[in-house]
């Protein structure tokens, strides 16, 4: 049977004016640097400020324990 280990990484969105915008280069240099290293990605969260505006996520990864 597989064992998991899973890592979270938050990102935020650019500034208060330009709240739900995200840097694609930095998000996908951050994934290829994460699957590089083993991890697959499982999930992106979005967190929103009261006013309903996106202004974080969390996006999740798993890798096989290897034993």
């Amino acid at each position: 049977m597989c064992e998991w280990e899973y890592k979270t990484i938050k990102f935020f969105t650019q500034g208060t004016f330009d709240a739900g915008k995200i840097d694609e280069r930095e998000l996908e240099a951050v994934l290829n640097e994460a699957g590089a290293r083993g991890w697959e990605l499982v999930s992106i969260l979005p967190g929103t400020g009261a006013d309903g505006e996106l202004w974080d996520f969390v996006a999740v990864f798993k890798r096989e324990v290897m034993q």
